[in-house]
This record gives structure tokens, sequence and C-alpha cells, in this order.
């Protein structure tokens, strides 16, 4: 005695597998990555340099980092008072959170210096970056945005970020 499936029910298993074959492609079309994108773009735009910046510091890769910064924050910004303790700019590595997975960059407006109040060698990003805490068994953990404005400047023919501190929290 066999029991019989009526078109509803078949109808409901063709839309689940669908989805999931759906699922399979999208994953395996994509490796698994979202909208941002895991390489360095390596262009001379205040919104790439940032980017790349910000990637750098996810991978924790101090040298491609600093490839990014003006002078002045790699050498210590000469506005600081003499007596601050200002560590190199790779050391400050081992102060960025540990969950640097757990985030992701959005670039939500770019101003160049088109306007004569910047400047021509002057730009300034609008980022926002996600942040996710994962929780435990009776935590769901947390999501937060933090919103900054970031300035760069143009140095030795590139666009270079002038502030030390953007991805820190």
């Amino acid at each position: 005695m066999g029991m019989k499936i009526d078109r509803f029910t078949w109808g409901i298993i063709l839309g689940v597998l669908l989805l999931i074959v759906g699922a399979v492609i999208t994953v395996a079309a994509t490796g698994g990555r979202g909208w941002q994108t895991d390489d360095y773009l390596n262009e001379d735009t205040p919104e790439a340099v940032v980017h790349d910046a910000f990637l750098a510091f996810v991978r924790n890769d101090p040298n491609v980092a600093a490839s990014h910064y003006s002078q002045k924050v790699l050498k210590g910004d000469s506005n600081s008072p003499p007596d601050s303790k200002s560590p190199p700019f790779a050391e400050r590595f081992d102060h960025y959170d540990s969950n640097r997975q757990n985030q992701r960059l959005r670039i939500l407006k770019v101003d160049i210096g088109d306007d004569k109040a910047i400047g021509d060698d002057k730009a300034f990003v609008t980022l926002a970056i996600d942040r996710f805490r994962p929780g435990g068994l009776f935590d769901s953990g947390s999501t937060w945005t933090e919103r900054r404005t970031i300035p760069l400047i143009r140095e030795d023919e590139a666009w270079k970020i002038d502030v030390s501190d953007i991805f820190y929290y």
C-alpha cells in the first residue's frame, strides 16, 4: 500500500530542490564570497586606496597597509604632543581587534577635489564598517556599524590616507 503525494506536495518538494540547486550554483560561482572582493584593487582612486588599506588590516599585512598612508602618518603626527608615545605603524597591528574577519567595509560617498573648498590634492571617503561579534550558546551576538569620513591627500603622485587610526575600534 503506497502513499500517494498530491500536486501541492510535489510543488513544495520541487520548489525546495530548486532553491537548494540555486544556492549550490551561487556558492560555486562566487566561491562563497559576498559583495566585497577579497582582492586588492591596486587602483589610484580614493575608494580603492581605502578598500586596499582596510583589506590589509583584515589580512594583518602591515607592509601593504603602510603603502596606502601618508608620510605624516607613517612618521607620527606632527600635531601630537612631544611626550606622546605613538607606536610605529607596524606595531599598531598588535592592538587591532582579533576578530578582523568579522567585519566588512562599505564605501558610502567620495568627495574629490572638484570643490574649491577641498582643493585638487585632497579627497574625503565616507565609509561604513559593519562589525559582527559572534555569540555563544545562549547569545546571538551583535552587529553594529561605524561610520566615518577619511581624509586622503595626493602624495608622490598617488592617493594616501592622511589619518592613522581609521580601522580601529
